[in-house]
């Protein structure tokens, strides 16, 4: 599913330049780089519903899924149906990971890199997969929305693990505070809309960090 990870953007999680990367650095990005494919399950779910606009939020018809928070709803404004994904690259990655914090804290920080980076990818494949199904029906797909952004309670990730049932699908399930384990994992939304999305538009958008960012500092986002 995955040869290889993005080097460039493992790097910029690092807060690296290309100008700063060493001989060193360079032989543990190999390293960590490969370490991490071979340890990677990858695995994802998506599913396609319609949705209701409500005064308390937008819902899904036959769940208890309820989006609520002004961005969300200008997120989904063009939109009728959406797909819920869930994806992760699995519980032996994390393992590695708290393995190295402890043992060889250097690989560790660029393994977690590197298990950001194969999510990401995880979930672009899935998103290739929604994209090629609502093109041949003349629609597009927004960028992925995920709870936590802007004003969206990072609890509704309760409701969307259940109505996805990524713990019997995908092995992903959430801590009491609503975090996912493995912690590679992601959880999104994305509007099924007639109208291309504006691509001047991302998540830095919505995102409660946006000012104390290192990676907006940087003039890079994660």
């Amino acid at each position: 599913m995955i040869d290889h990870l993005n080097r460039e953007e493992i790097l910029r999680y690092l807060g690296y330049k290309d100008s700063g990367v060493t001989e060193r650095i360079g032989q543990l990005l190999d390293r960590c780089e490969a370490e991490t494919l071979e340890v990677l399950q990858p695995k994802y779910i998506y599913r396609r519903f319609p949705i209701e606009k409500r005064d308390e939020g937008i819902c899904i018809p036959g769940t208890a899924l309820v989006l609520s928070g002004r961005d969300i709803q200008e997120h989904l404004k063009n939109c009728d149906e959406m797909f819920l994904l869930g994806a992760t690259a699995g519980i032996e990655l994390d393992k590695r990971i708290r393995r190295y914090m402890v043992t060889a804290p250097d690989v560790g920080v660029v393994m977690d890199s590197c298990g950001i980076q194969a999510v990401e990818q995880i979930a672009h494949l899935a998103e290739k997969e929604m994209e090629r199904e609502v093109l041949a029906e003349g629609c597009h797909l927004t960028w992925r929305f995920s709870p936590g952004y802007g004003d969206l309670p990072l609890e509704t990730q309760r409701e969307l693990v259940r109505v996805l049932d990524t713990h019997r699908k995908i092995g992903v399930s959430l801590t009491g505070s609503c975090l996912m384990m493995p912690s590679k994992s992601v959880t999104a939304i994305l509007g099924i809309s007639d109208t291309k999305r504006d691509e001047r538009k991302n998540k830095c958008d919505f995102c409660n960090n946006r000012e104390r960012c290192a990676f907006r500092k940087r003039g890079t986002r994660c």
